[in-house]
């Protein structure tokens, strides 16, 4: 019987989808017929990636982050109800459409409701456990044992990260407990594989921007103030979801040709920097407790 899988990302910024381009092509190189399910934000940057796919829209959260970090604990709460409707109405979705074209696979990356109790269902995260901000940090233990409750429903847990401590991701991908689910399957990049000489360093600043709005928007604006008072030769890859954007091999490129990279610390950044072997300036998401961890973590092992 031939594979027929279908791959979905959750739709917070352009990072789970484009850890998502390794698998699907490890799956299309193992003669695997697959499908992609967005939302509609992500069309774009699939149908460039993957052209000969087939393509559906799933339902999107469309959540948007505060404007202001402070607002992020109460924010989560805010959202909640949004979130849990959405996973009902992916769940059914995804159920209607696993009774009509017979996935015998199907991927999820962070997608909470994106699995089927008679289809073989993976869930893909870096989060088993996930910070929270300060004074906050006590509700990790809640955290953690929520996440657990989600991917109860999942039948494997692929962890992009390795499996010794603390890995790339430190304690957010090494929780307090043991799961036989729990695959530890190395770093994702879609920018690989990595050159194999030195290439001319062509910019000196290398901004990328990227995370879901308001933020993106405001990191662009403060990154085009900043850039346009420093010396040097700069270039800025938007990110935007919703357009077209340069393809893996001038990202890849781009970033080889940069004596520095300035971005946000988002865990699918990281992965291609570490790859790339780039040297970054990091600029977590404001109250996005997840990137200033990772952040502070990365600057003290590069020390």
């Amino acid at each position: 019987m031939n594979e027929k899988i279908i791959v979905s990302p959750l739709d917070w910024g352009l990072g789970h989808a484009t850890r998502c381009v390794p698998i699907i092509r490890s799956c299309l190189e193992q003669g695997m017929e697959v499908e992609i399910a967005s939302a509609i934000t992500h069309k774009s940057f699939f149908s460039q990636e993957f052209p000969n796919l087939t393509w559906r829209e799933a339902p999107a959260y469309d959540i948007k982050y505060p404007k202001h970090g402070w607002q992020m604990p109460f924010w989560i709460f805010r959202q909640n109800p949004r979130i849990k409707k959405t996973m009902r109405e992916e769940h059914k979705w995804l159920a209607d459409l696993c009774e009509k074209e017979k996935y015998t696979q199907i991927i999820s990356d962070n997608r909470f409701g994106f699995f089927n109790k008679k289809t073989k269902s993976i869930y893909i995260t870096h989060q088993l456990r996930i910070a929270f901000p300060g004074i906050f940090s006590a509700f990790e233990k809640i955290g953690e044992n929520w996440h657990k409750n989600i991917m109860k429903n999942f039948d494997e847990i692929w962890v992009p990260d390795y499996k010794k401590f603390p890995g790339l991701a430190g304690k957010l991908s090494h929780p307090s407990y043991i799961d036989k689910k729990i695959k530890y399957i190395g770093p994702l990049s879609r920018l690989a594989p990595p050159p194999l000489s030195d290439v001319k360093k062509e910019y000196d600043i290398l901004a990328l921007i990227s995370g879901p709005e308001p933020m993106r928007t405001i990191f662009e604006e403060q990154v085009r103030k900043i850039l346009s008072k420093t010396k040097g030769n700069h270039y800025i890859v938007r990110g935007k979801i919703d357009e077209e954007n340069i393809s893996a091999t001038e990202l890849r490129e781009k970033i080889l040709a940069s004596r520095t990279v300035l971005c946000r610390s988002g865990y699918s950044t990281l992965m291609d920097l570490k790859l790339l072997k780039a040297n970054a300036i990091l600029v977590p998401t404001p109250g996005q407790t997840e990137q200033i961890y990772l952040a502070k973590l990365w600057a003290s092992s590069s020390e």
